[in-house]
C-alpha cells in the first residue's frame, strides 16, 4: 500500500512540475558552448535527455558544479534515469526555476553514479542550494527515505567535439 501511495504522490508532484515548466524549456536549441563556465552562477539547469525515438525531454533540475562537471540528483525511477541508461547524450543550459533558458547550451555525456560516488555528488549539489531549497530538499529526503524511494545521482561531462 505504501509503495502504491508513493508512486501516486510522485506522479502528482511531477505532473504539477510539468505544468509549471516554462515553454522556453522546450526550445533549448543547438549546443553553443564547450564547457560549463557560468553554470555555477545559477541554481537550476534544464537537463535534456532523449527518448529512443530521438524526442527531446527537458527537465529543470537543481545541480552542482565541480571539477568541470555537473552533478544532479533525482528519483531513481524517473524517466530521465531510464532514458540516460539507453542514451547518455544530453544537452544542458542554465535556467530559471521554471526552466526558462538563461545562458549557453552545452552538449554532454551523462552517467548514473555508483553508490560509492553518491556522497561527493550530494555535497556538490547541496553546496548550490539556497536556504529555502535546503529545507525543501531535506524534507524530500526524509519522505523518500520513509517510503523507500531510491535517489539516483548523475554526473555530466562536456561532450568532446569530434576532430
Amino acid at each position: 500500500m505504501a509503495d502504491n501511495f508513493t508512486k501516486k504522490m510522485s506522479t502528482l508532484m511531477f505532473r504539477g512540475m510539468d505544468r509549471m515548466r516554462h515553454r522556453g524549456a522546450f526550445e533549448v536549441g543547438a549546443p553553443t558552448g564547450t564547457d560549463f563556465a557560468g553554470f555555477d552562477k545559477t541554481r537550476q539547469i534544464v537537463l535534456v535527455t532523449f527518448r529512443r525515438s530521438g524526442e527531446a525531454m527537458p527537465s529543470p533540475i537543481n545541480h552542482g558544479v565541480a571539477d568541470g562537471k555537473l552533478y544532479v540528483r533525482t528519483d531513481a525511477s524517473t524517466g530521465k534515469v531510464k532514458r540516460l541508461r539507453n542514451n547518455p547524450r544530453v544537452v544542458v543550459v542554465p535556467c530559471s526555476l521554471r526552466g526558462k533558458p538563461r545562458g549557453q547550451t552545452v552538449a554532454g555525456v551523462a552517467r548514473v553514479l555508483p553508490e560509492s560516488e553518491h556522497a561527493h555528488a550530494e555535497d556538490v549539489i547541496a553546496s548550490n542550494w539556497s536556504l529555502p531549497m535546503k529545507v525543501f530538499e531535506r524534507s524530500l529526503d526524509k519522505g523518500s527515505a520513509a517510503f523507500g524511494v531510491d535517489t539516483a545521482y548523475i554526473e555530466i561531462t562536456p561532450e568532446v567535439p569530434p576532430r
